[in-house]
């Protein structure tokens, strides 16, 4: 090399060569994914139907502000692929960048439908097993196939149209360049974070928190920058752990217990039942039953989701252990083993897949020992619920024929024909009309003129769940075995229709997912006899207390149950309900007193049996309206006072 030469390389300076170059890839295409990604920022914040205020437009600036950052690292990254590696890796990635943004809007339907990011799911579905897995997808109500289909077209589909996106703007791009360069990208991708901690620390703490709440999760990356602290509630001991499955059993058996006379026993299940629909227009079977008998001051589920209110119902104990249970508790309900002991058949009549989270064998034991009988009849894409919750009602009516019949029976019985999609027979005369046409499951619109058509659907379902039950009634009043029968007619859990931002249930604890109508009919109904029904909160897990206590009288091992019966005195005055975490036990709870409750979330979240803290997360009133006890001082002072007895129970030692 000659003098000149060395001369010249030594003034290249090789990073101030890379900073001035210009980029190679094709800019419009990466535009045309930020322009995708503003029109869903702009959707998502101003969507929701709210007051206007301060909080949405920080968190749209903030949004665009991480949908810039995203798209300008995966532009900078794509670029130095083109220029260093293999074109067809470039061609890859450009595909993935699709599939990216295409990703944030599938999280928009989730956080809409579920009130939980994308991460999350993925996080759920990991946990989750293959058959489960298998479940959740028929829950949808859209066949297996379809969802095959789907998995298919994201993998060919989409990055075909990346590259036909790609393709036609890269013509724009040679006919109209843009030259930005290296130094260019990077001191935008310095100083948008810098913008954001700017904006973080400037105007965050303008933000009310439950507006904070409730936006942070429109963001892309679903938190900003900088968190605001967490209100925590400290703890002096753990979650109450409950007795292991020997230590139960043990427990049941040194109490010996007998029954002369066994009065038929009935447990209605519908799904997704929700207490105010049900009118004398929707359900007027139903509602001549609640008439006729007990119904109490307020009722509610004890979680926001099938597998944990069935849990509750059957174990009479809140659903914060039940995931430590799923899989190793092998005898089954410790109520339903209590009737078996009495001389109790258990005869189950099902159109709800109990094979869900492993639900049927939790509630009968391992290979389901304690049902006497098994009828079991699931739908699958594209059967209905409807034409299940027919055939369990035909199969029982049949057996109600039978000798065995007359007494000594606990007839249990699932109806699913309200769960989404809403379903009835063929040639059932509509009531509520105009319906939704589309699967409901799909619909992302929260017009009001929508939700009224979708709000028709599942007022069609009820009203159909509620002849059959009519049929039932009426058949045991015909076979003479109503009278002395003991009925409870419930649901698992509520639906909710955006009243308060979230389509149908398992996303968060409003008072419409968890408002679930509970009725009693315990023969002749005179234990009630001096009973203010109406001032009484009760749940699910009060059913089988009170159902034992009718029988036989409390027990000592009643205390195995969270559930107390209805004609305890001093009764327990809160209701606990956990909110859908999956395979995984609830970390988010309300306690409620009937009139407010406090919605609490476990720290650590994945390990609540280890916690000793809890993150206040909002108290609210029945309507759904925040309430302002002060600073955040003088809310934990009032939460701890005025559930003080309910947080000793939950975390008491035991």
């Amino acid at each position: 090399m000659s003098d000149q030469q060395l001369f010249d390389h030594k003034k290249v300076n090789p990073i101030s060569h890379f900073i001035r170059q210009k980029l190679v890839i094709n800019p419009y295409y990466f535009v045309l994914l930020l322009a995708g990604l503003f029109g869903l920022n702009f959707y998502h914040v101003f969507g929701f139907e709210k007051e206007l205020s301060f909080s949405p437009f920080f968190f749209l600036a903030y949004a665009i502000g991480q949908s810039l950052l995203e798209v300008l690292v995966l532009a900078f990254v794509a670029n130095l692929i083109r220029k260093y590696l293999h074109r067809s890796l470039y061609y890859l990635f450009i595909s993935l960048c699709f599939i990216c943004i295409f990703m944030h809007y599938i999280d928009f339907l989730l956080v809409r439908f579920m009130d939980f990011s994308l991460f999350f799911g993925i996080d759920i579905v990991l946990d989750e097993t293959l058959d489960n897995f298998i479940e959740l997808l028929h829950l949808t109500g859209i066949s297996i196939n379809s969802w095959i289909f789907a998995g298919i077209s994201v993998v060919v589909f989409l990055p075909m149209v990346a590259i036909i996106l790609h393709y036609l703007t890269s013509k724009l791009a040679r006919t109209k360049p843009i030259g930005i360069s290296h130094g260019q990208v990077l001191k935008a991708l310095f100083c948008i974070p810098l913008g954001l901690v700017a904006l973080d620390l400037t105007f965050s703490p303008l933000v009310d928190k439950e507006e904070f709440r409730f936006y942070q999760r429109v963001l892309p990356w679903k938190s900003t920058l900088i968190t605001p602290k967490e209100q925590l509630l400290e703890l002096t001991r753990s979650l109450r752990v409950h007795l292991s499955e020997k230590e139960a059993l043990k427990e049941l058996h040194s109490v010996p217990i007998a029954l002369k006379k066994k009065p038929n026993i009935y447990l209605f299940i519908a799904e997704s039942l929700r207490e105010d629909f049900l009118t004398s227009e929707t359900a007027p079977n139903v509602v001549q039953f609640r008439e006729e008998n007990i119904r109490l001051g307020q009722t509610l589920s004890n979680a926001n989701c099938t597998q944990l209110s069935w849990y509750s119902i059957f174990h009479s104990q809140y659903p914060l252990g039940w995931a430590g249970k799923k899989n190793t508790w092998k005898s089954g309900s410790i109520p339903l083993q209590t009737l078996k002991k009495l001389g109790y058949k258990i005869r189950l009549y099902s159109a709800a897949q109990l094979k869900y989270y492993g639900a049927g064998e939790l509630i009968l034991g391992k290979k389901n020992h304690l049902a006497d009988t098994y009828h079991l009849y699931t739908h699958y894409a594209p059967v209905t619920a409807a034409e299940t919750d027919e055939q369990v009602i035909q199969q029982l009516e049949k057996d109600l024929q039978e000798k065995w019949a007359k007494e000594g029976n606990v007839f249990l019985i699932f109806l699913d024909s309200t769960h989404f999609n809403y379903s009835w027979p063929k040639d059932w005369p509509l009531k509520f009309t105009p319906i939704s046409k589309e699967k409901t499951d799909l619909r992302v619109s929260n017009s009001l003129r929508d939700i009224e058509l979708i709000k028709n659907r599942y007022r069609n379902s009820i009203h159909f769940v509620d002849s059959l039950f009519g049929r039932l009634i009426t058949s045991l009043k015909q076979k003479k075995l109503y009278d002395d029968s003991l009925i409870v007619f419930t649901g698992d859990h509520g639906e909710e229709f955006f009243e308060e931002g979230q389509l149908f249930h398992a996303s968060h604890l409003s008072h419409m997912q968890t408002n679930a109508p509970i009725y009693y009919k315990l023969g002749d109904n005179r234990s009630f006899e001096g009973l203010e029904t109406d001032k009484i909160l009760s749940s699910h897990v009060d059913i089988f207390p009170t159902i034992l206590d009718t029988l036989i009288g409390e027990k000592p091992f009643f205390k195995l149950f969270d559930g107390e019966s209805l004609f305890k005195k001093d009764r327990f005055p809160f209701v606990v309900t956990g909110r859908h975490n999956g395979g995984r036990n609830p970390a988010e709870f309300f306690i409620h007193d009937g009139e407010k409750k406090v919605i609490a979330k476990f720290t650590p979240s994945k390990k609540i049996h280890q916690s000793k803290a809890l993150e206040i997360i909002t108290l609210k009133d029945l309507s759904g309206k925040t309430l302002d006890i002060g600073t955040p001082q003088q809310t934990e002072a009032y939460i701890r006072v005025h559930y003080q007895e309910a947080i000793n129970r939950l975390f008491s030692a035991e």
